[in-house]
């Protein structure tokens, strides 16, 4: 996931959320291999919320979904580029857990410059079947943010 600038304790470049091991989990901090590794919420009401991923770091599903499936084809829309044009990916971790993010399982094997696993029509029709997961007394806003950019 990318850094989340909008998170006061990011603006500290040694502060990061590992997720199952700390700062707030500590429980699973002697199994490496699970930093960096959160708790997957529900589909249900997916189409309603307002923040994406643990870090809040996306605002619309669209956002999210793009990200997911482009994640490694388009490396430099999401993550931040060095003066010399070296990628700095996955950098809401630590160097040393950045090794335990998924790279195995599709659409995460892609690689940069290759197609995304999804078209932007393919990411509306998924919305469009999440939205049907949402709760009669709950207002979906995936459609809004289906036709943003």
């Amino acid at each position: 996931m990318p850094r989340n600038p909008e998170i006061h304790a990011n603006a500290s470049t040694t502060y990061f959320d590992r997720g199952l091991c700390g700062p707030l989990r500590t429980d699973q901090s002697a199994e490496q291999k699970y930093c960096g590794l959160f708790k997957t919420p529900t589909l249900r009401n997916v189409a309603a919320r307002h923040v994406f991923f643990h870090n809040g770091r996306f605002h619309t599903l669209k956002e999210a979904l793009r990200f997911y499936v482009r994640r490694d084809t388009d490396l430099r829309m999401w993550y931040p580029v060095s003066p010399a044009g070296t990628v700095s990916k996955f950098d809401d971790l630590p160097p040393e857990l950045r090794g335990n993010v998924d790279v195995i399982d599709e659409p995460l094997t892609r690689k940069e410059g290759g197609s995304p696993a999804w078209t932007d029509a393919e990411i509306d029709d998924v919305i469009a079947f999440l939205e049907t997961l949402t709760d009669r007394d709950v207002e979906p806003t995936g459609r809004q943010s289906a036709n943003r950019p």
